[in-house]
């Protein structure tokens, strides 16, 4: 299994951390991955025969543990280039937001664009409120917000 011949694919798995761990300590949607990662395939246990995938590679995305999020363990991450993004600064989240609202507004009166400021300090606010009040859980994961 896999893409057309001379051609690859990349799955994205976003919030790979998100599934609740059982009883014994495994989160079965991460071990189904982990043994992706490590035998390129998996079994069919309808027709009983292994499929192979070729020209795969997955690309996982995780926030920190905490707010429903798991720790992972390390027999999966050690498949895993890990990167870390820090958080946007307000300063730069500032920037970016005047930048194009600024932009945007100049076709408008000036006591519209004169607005910009207090819309893109309250948008801040807000994004920061909710991002420590609202936190996401495997319930309501859809609870996440970013900018």
């Amino acid at each position: 299994l896999g893409p057309p011949v001379n051609k690859s694919s990349a799955i994205l798995v976003d919030d790979v951390n998100m599934p609740a761990v059982e009883e014994y300590g495994a989160q079965p949607p991460i071990e189904l991955l982990r043994q992706f990662q490590d035998q390129r395939g998996f079994y069919d246990r309808k027709k009983l025969f292994w499929k192979d995938i070729v020209g795969t590679t997955l690309l996982l995305c995780a926030g920190p543990p905490g707010g429903g999020r798991n720790d992972m363990t390390a027999r999966f991450t050690r498949h895993c280039h890990v990167l870390c993004m820090p958080n946007t600064s307000e300063e730069a989240m500032t920037l970016i937001f005047s930048s194009i609202l600024s932009g945007f507004l100049q076709k408008f009166k000036s006591e519209i664009q004169f607005l910009a400021n207090a819309s893109i300090s309250s948008t801040i606010e807000v994004f920061n409120r909710i991002s420590v009040e609202l936190l996401p859980t495997p319930q309501k994961s859809h609870y996440i917000f970013n900018l």
